[in-house]
This record gives structure tokens, C-alpha cells and sequence, in this order.
């Protein structure tokens, strides 16, 4: 891989962390009209394309600079990422469930959690955090760590028929054992690192023709979400969002942005870090504004923004009060 891609993989990370914190900063229970409308788009639409493209990132990551034997490969990966996905899981699992249930003791009742036994505190801690919802990224990643070696076997037998049926259940719902949209994507990063494929790194074409398909599929969710397009049409979107925002990154020279580079190393802290804080955010804005169209929309976009600002300043503070602690609570990022 070369530098140019390390840096672009990297960057455009950043980004869809941005678009995966403004898709949770969601208020589409409490909104209607064109507030709603804009929710739909934007959250329901347009930061959708963030999740697909960590899974591709992440496949083709996993499987690049695959060496034989095969045995001794999969054994270093799989226990490599068991630190760098693990740790953090359980940590920021039991914190965002500490957090839940402090809040309930507080302001609702505990009842909640206290009338959980033995087996449902296990399953809320390893498989579905209460406190830390976007935790079930880094669950889905490590099942198809685990599972690795089926794909890789599944991708050097099957190839593009493999994806091609791979596709068919992704468009048509059809889910099993792990969310099909994950698995999907992975398994795309991984044909292109396993196959060899010339990643498109670096795209040498006319900034119109971008900034022209960027309006397409910008045009495009608009339709889905106004006529109401079912399900098909939002996977199509999907992909066609994955491309133009892969595009992009060569037209619009952020890399070259010194605040985005220092604020890139701290994309999975935000990640495990938004959560509940965003959701403490949003309610404490809506407390002080109200709940009318302005001030719903108002929390909706800054929400955001001051719960990524806030999770930066925390990861550089830990980072350089505390070195070792935030290398565990990150994976070793």
C-alpha cells in the first residue's frame, strides 16, 4: 500500500467517523414537516454510506499482504485484532453501561438493570451494550475476524460469484447469523486485497465530473426519500455514495489540511467515545432551546459538532496525560 492510500484510507476514516456521529445525532421521534424530511435525507440516506466503507476498509486491511502459511497468518491477525477490538469493546461497553445505569438511578428508575440476571448482564456487556449502542461496528468486525478464514477460503474459490450472491441478499434483506450488509462489505475489501486488484488509489479525472456525480447522488436521495423508494434503491444509493465520497477526497486537497491530519489519529476515539455523550448532548441543548422546528434542527447540527470537538480534546488529553490507558481504551491506535 502505497503512502498516497495510507493517508486517504486514513483522512476519509475521519470523515465517515463525522458522518457516523451526525447519523446518531438523529431527532426524527420529536420532528415533522421538512425537519423531518431533512432527517430522512441526511441521516437516512447520506451518512449511510460511512459504515459500508469502514467494513470494505477494514476487510481489505485484514487481508492485504496475505503470506503463507496460512496457519501462522490468520493466528497473528486474528490475535492481533483481538487487542486492538477487544480491549476497547469491553471497556467502553461496561463504562457506557455504568453511565446508563447511573442516569437511571438518577433521573428514571433502576429497574431496568437491576432486574437483569446473571446471563442478560453477560449479553449486555459483550453483545448489545445498553449504554454504548455503537459498539455492534466492533462486534460485527470481530465475528468476521473470527470467521476469516471461511472468507478468505470463500473469496479464492468463489470469487466475484461469492459477491455476486453476497449482493442479492444484501439488496433483498435477507439476514443470517451476522447483518448481511457488514459481511457484504467486508468481503469486498477483502476480494480486492486478496485478488490483487489495483485499488483505485488515486482518481486523475476532471474535478467537474466529480462535483457532477456528487450532484447525481446527492439528486438521487432526495428521490429515494421523497417518493419513498424502497430498499433496493437505498443499497444503490449506498454504493453510488461510496464512490463519489472516494472520489472526492483527490478533488477537494484536504489532505493537505493540517488540523484534519492531527484530528484523523483521534477517528476511533470518537468513534467508541460519542456515545452516551451525544445523546447527553442533545438533551441538555433541547432542555435549554426547546423542542420547536429551529431548535430542533439547531441540536441536530451542532449536537455533532461539540460532541466531536469534545471527544478530540478527551483523546489528546489522555494521550498525553495517560499514553498506556488511552492505547488500551483505543486498540492501540
Amino acid at each position: 500500500m502505497t503512502a498516497y492510500l495510507s493517508e486517504k484510507i486514513r483522512i476519509i476514516s475521519f470523515f465517515s467517523m463525522m458522518l457516523v456521529v451526525l447519523l446518531h445525532s438523529q431527532l426524527m421521534s420529536i420532528s415533522s414537516g421538512v425537519i423531518l424530511k431533512v432527517q430522512q435525507l441526511v441521516t437516512g440516506e447520506l451518512t449511510r454510506i460511512a459504515v459500508p466503507m469502514f467494513f470494505m476498509i477494514s476487510g481489505y486491511l485484514f487481508f492485504q499482504h496475505i503470506s503463507k502459511p496460512l496457519k501462522a497468518f490468520f493466528s497473528y491477525k486474528i490475535k492481533k485484532r483481538l487487542y486492538s477490538l477487544f480491549c476497547p469493546y469491553l471497556f467502553w461497553s461496561i463504562w457506557g453501561g455504568l453511565i446508563y445505569l447511573l442516569v437511571n438511578a438518577y433521573i428514571e428508575n433502576l429497574n431496568v438493570v437491576v432486574d437483569y440476571n446473571f446471563g442478560q448482564i453477560l449479553c449486555a456487556i459483550f453483545f448489545d451494550s445498553i449504554g454504548a449502542y455503537q459498539l455492534w461496528f466492533l462486534r460485527n468486525l470481530l465475528i468476521l475476524v473470527i470467521f476469516s478464514p471461511i472468507i478468505y477460503w470463500l473469496v479464492r474459490t468463489g470469487g466475484l460469484f461469492v459477491l455476486v450472491g453476497l449482493f442479492f441478499f444484501w439488496v433483498n434483506g435477507i439476514q443470517f447469523l451476522i447483518q448481511i450488509e457488514s459481511l457484504f462489505f467486508f468481503t469486498i475489501g477483502a476480494y480486492i486485497a486478496l485478488k490483487q486488484c489495483e485499488f483505485p488509489c488515486r482518481v486523475y479525472s476532471n474535478s467537474i465530473v466529480n462535483v457532477l456525480l456528487l450532484t447525481i447522488w446527492g439528486g438521487y436521495c432526495c428521490f429515494v426519500v421523497y417518493y419513498e423508494w424502497g430498499y433496493f434503491f437505498h443499497c444503490m444509493g449506498i454504493i453510488l455514495g461510496i464512490i463519489c465520497f472516494w472520489r472526492m477526497y483527490d478533488c477537494i486537497k484536504i489532505q493537505n489540511s493540517f488540523l484534519i491530519k492531527k484530528c484523523a489519529n483521534y477517528s476511533f476515539f470518537i468513534y467508541v467515545a460519542h456515545e452516551p455523550l451525544l445523546t447527553g448532548i442533545k438533551k441538555s441543548l433541547l432542555i435549554v432551546l426547546g423542542g420547536s422546528d429551529s431548535a430542533i434542527i439547531i441540536v441536530y447540527l451542532a449536537a455533532p459538532l461539540i460532541t466531536i470537538c469534545t471527544c478530540i480534546l478527551i483523546g489528546i488529553f489522555f494521550k498525553t496525560k495517560n499514553p498506556r490507558f488511552y492505547a488500551f481504551i483505543s486498540g492501540g491506535r
